[in-house]
């Protein structure tokens, strides 16, 4: 069967329709600055600091929680995402808003499904009003697991109704893709810049979403 064929769109928001710049300074290097400011500390500790305590709550929902890591760093982290130095990294990849109305064109049933936190997509939304592309938006958190988790997926396609033999998922990060085929979704399009290697459990792996035009 063709992707064409296909009825549901899962579709990753950041590293697919968005690029990963705001989020990667946002974490690696605004916040450890602002920390920093805090705690009266050099910027090396804050770095060391607050990228020890990131890397220990990667591929957990923690991670993506903006409300835990306000409590954490004691730092109002919905107000610095707003920052006019954060925001302006917000990217479309380009492309991906054609791909996205010729889903729409097609009929087919579209659905944004990200880790991102709903106030970290809201805050993303407002600089590019991208909701109306979507039958819906789902939020990792509000189904209590990330999409690392084999769970998440079970939760998803019975809150969508979806059947996985008619769906394919569109992903950056290959550990989602891992735990979604585990939990019987098999078709999915990996979005990834490594050329000439083999990715086991991947139907389909481009550079771009725009590209997936090439692939219907």
């Amino acid at each position: 069967m063709k992707l064409k064929d296909y009825t549901y769109y899962l579709i990753d928001l950041d590293g697919v329709l968005l690029n990963t710049k705001y989020d990667n300074y946002f974490w690696q290097e605004y916040i450890p600055r602002v920390y920093a400011d805090k705690r009266g500390i050099s910027i090396e500790d804050a770095v060391s600091v607050t990228h020890s305590l990131f890397n220990y709550k990667k591929k957990t929902l923690d991670w993506y929680n903006i409300d835990y890591w306000s409590n954490i760093l004691n730092i109002d982290i919905e107000e610095e995402k707003k920052s006019k130095h954060s925001v302006e990294k917000i990217q479309v990849i380009d492309g991906s808003l054609k791909m996205l109305e010729n889903l729409v064109a097609l009929n087919k049933k579209v659905f944004l499904i990200t880790n991102a936190h709903r106030k970290t997509l809201e805050i993303k939304m407002s600089k590019f009003y991208i909701k109306n592309f979507f039958d819906d938006i789902i939020c990792s958190h509000e189904l209590h697991y990330a999409k690392e988790d084999i769970q998440f997926w079970y939760m998803l396609k019975l809150k969508l109704g979806l059947d996985f033999e008619s769906t394919v998922l569109v992903e950056d990060t290959y550990d989602n893709i891992l735990s979604a085929y585990h939990a019987g979704l098999r078709t999915s399009v990996y979005i990834n810049n490594e050329r000439n290697k083999k990715f086991n459990f991947v139907t389909k792996h481009i550079q771009s979403f725009g590209e997936l035009a090439s692939c219907m």
